[in-house]
């Protein structure tokens, strides 16, 4: 099963050119691997936003995971990703206020985010139909 990870635009500076997801940091500036930090595997899907607990979440851009092995790198550990779609989507109709929204890094569980996500993918990331 894919998990679905949202990132915060300020912290995912370079990810789409480098073709990565990196870890965050701790305030103290060590990376941060505990928690769902470290469940991020090969084929989750990944997306750079940007929001308020209040507001609308704007979806900067959608990757997937390709590998659970991390490197280092000058942004830290990092695992490859390909970023498979880039643009603005604009969400302002969901179910329930986004609490985690201002984290640099957290897992999305809200159904109808992951679903405007899945629309975003390329048809090869598509699940078939029966």
């Amino acid at each position: 099963m894919t998990t679905f990870f949202g990132i915060e635009e300020h912290d995912a500076q370079g990810f789409l050119d480098s073709g990565v997801i990196c870890y965050p940091h701790s305030p103290d500036g060590k990376t941060d691997l505990h928690n769902i930090v470290s469940s991020i595997k090969s084929g989750d899907i990944v997306f750079i936003k940007r929001c308020t607990p209040n507001s609308s979440l704007h979806i900067k851009a959608v990757g997937v995971v390709l590998s659970d092995y991390s490197t280092e790198s000058d942004r830290g550990v990092c695992l490859p990703a390909e970023w498979v779609w880039q643009g603005e989507k604009v969400l302002n109709e969901f179910d329930e206020t986004l609490s985690l929204c201002g984290n640099a890094l957290y897992e999305e569980h809200n159904i109808l985010v992951q679903r405007e996500i899945i629309d975003l993918l390329p048809e090869k990331y598509q699940l078939k139909e029966l």
